[in-house]
């Protein structure tokens, strides 16, 4: 971020001055990796009090103003603090707070849990917060800018994630205008969570932030109506999710330019880039979504709810399976980056290492004593290892070197990408009686089949499952039992 951006060195001062001292030593969660000494300096401010907040460190700053990893003393809690700036060129200060106040307004009347969840907004000797919910996964910018283009199967959920908010808002009569990846949340459960309702407009006669006549938002996932100054409806985000989508899946925005002129031109008048450019085996279903969600006129671009459940189907199909459920263990994303499978948990990573290293003492007793001593003690190491290894299931893959992660996410906890057991993408809002367009349901006879997949897919579902109604007509697969499944080469989503 360029420095013009960041707060002046007086309002920076202005700050720390109105802090109250702090008597305790500063708490850092345990989740967030302590830095080696001399990585980052800390603001001076760091440890000091903000009304009720604790002040832990920096996580960013802006033209606007800044976030901060704070302590709410009184609910001992971890929160992210938006502090905003006293004094920015051009706004009045009544303006400026009242743009505060409709962001943290628009967020909490989203009651949803893919949107960045709004605790309070206050003011601290003349400084307005927004106290929010604290996600250290950072955003889906960084995990492209670390990793490159994410798999299919991770893409199109995280996506989904975003657009089933933004079909809430939509309802609501709230739209974003500045959907990206920055702006998209990752969450240590491996869910996207919407955040910055900065340029929101509200459908509301009596809200003068219409911005109508103003160019807003961040010019490569801007969509051409925002950049012409026309009409601005629900699809303009529809179209930031799909250039959002577009980089996940390729790891560069659909257009891009030398300057920013010439990008904003691409917008309006390029044809929409080929997905199979840049990703060859991706299905045709979702280059047609990508390219519906990139149409010129908002009126060809699908809603934010059909979006969702076309990324869930995708999301369904481009499954990978590993060692474990996507609903156990450590995130897919992260296991896709070290090349290798994971243990179902931390646990189990453990006693997987245990086991290898009782192994290699056995084999060792083997070679130094007689055969039927080293049998017995084989015998015993074998009936330990049953003991400690059962209960968490098999893997025939070692367990990773849990440095490799450092190299992707140095400051990312190591429980980031966990999904409860058990737990499902929500909302999926499926019906059988209104299943999406693209669906089997009601379009096939499944005959006798008990158990559905995706041709595509890896993973069969049962034929009752709310995963069952996503799966495309054209790539449906069924099967009376689920052996017949598994003898198919397919995997039970249920394990």
């Amino acid at each position: 971020m360029a420095g013009r951006d960041k707060p002046s060195a007086m309002d920076d001062a202005q700050f720390e001055a109105s802090l109250v001292g702090g008597d305790t030593e500063i708490v850092v969660p345990r989740a967030t990796p302590a830095k080696p000494a001399g990585l980052t300096r800390q603001p001076p401010w760091a440890g000091k009090v903000l009304g009720h907040f604790k002040l832990l460190r920096l996580i960013g700053e802006g033209k606007m103003g800044r976030v901060i990893q704070a302590r709410d003393i009184n609910l001992q809690r971890i929160v992210a603090l938006k502090v905003l700036c006293k004094r920015l060129p051009g706004i009045d200060a009544t303006r400026r707070v009242d743009q505060f106040f409709r962001e943290a307004r628009a967020a909490a009347q989203i009651d949803h849990p893919n949107v960045v969840h709004i605790y309070e907004i206050n003011q601290h000797d003349g400084w307005w917060y927004i106290a929010m919910e604290m996600l250290e996964g950072g955003n889906l910018g960084q995990a492209i800018k670390a990793a490159g283009p994410l798999s299919v199967g991770k893409a199109c959920a995280v996506v989904a994630d975003a657009a089933a908010a933004l079909a809430v808002a939509h309802e609501m009569g709230i739209i974003h205008r500045d959907i990206k990846p920055a702006n998209l949340m990752l969450t240590r459960q491996g869910r996207c969570k919407v955040t910055d309702f900065g340029l929101v407009h509200m459908d509301d006669p009596n809200d003068p932030f219409h911005f109508t006549h103003n160019a807003v938002g961040s010019p490569l996932f801007m969509a051409p109506e925002m950049i012409l100054r026309r009409e601005q409806t629900p699809a303009v985000d529809v179209y930031s999710l799909g250039t959002t989508l577009f980089c996940a899946l390729t790891g560069h925005a659909p257009y891009t330019g030398k300057n920013l002129e010439e990008v904003l031109k691409q917008h309006i008048k390029a044809p929409v880039p080929d997905l199979r450019a840049s990703l060859p085996s991706c299905s045709q279903s979702l280059v047609t979504l990508v390219t519906r969600t990139l149409a010129k006129s908002p009126g060809e671009r699908p809603s934010a709810a059909e979006m969702t459940s076309a990324l869930r189907a995708e999301a369904i199909a481009g499954a990978v399976v590993d060692s474990g459920s996507l609903s156990s263990g450590t995130s897919s994303l992260l296991r896709e980056l070290m090349g290798s499978g994971v243990a179902d948990s931390t646990i189990g990573t453990q006693i997987i290492a245990a086991a290898e290293r009782w192994s290699r003492a056995k084999w060792a007793i083997r070679r130094r004593r007689a055969l039927i001593g080293a049998a017995i003690v084989g015998l015993v190491a074998l009936v330990v290892l049953l003991g400690l290894y059962g209960p968490f299931g098999r893997s025939s893959r070692p367990a990773p070197e849990p440095a490799n992660l450092d190299k992707y996410f140095p400051d990312a906890p190591e429980t980031l990408g966990v999904l409860p057991s058990g737990a499902i993408p929500e909302p999926l809002r499926l019906d059988r009686n209104d299943p999406p367009a693209f669906s089997w349901v009601g379009r096939i006879d499944p005959g006798d089949a008990r158990f559905v997949a995706s041709r595509r897919g890896r993973r069969f579902y049962s034929i009752d499952a709310p995963e069952a109604i996503l799966i495309r007509e054209e790539d449906f697969i069924g099967y009376p039992t689920a052996q017949a499944a598994v003898a198919d080469g397919k995997v039970s989503a249920a394990r």
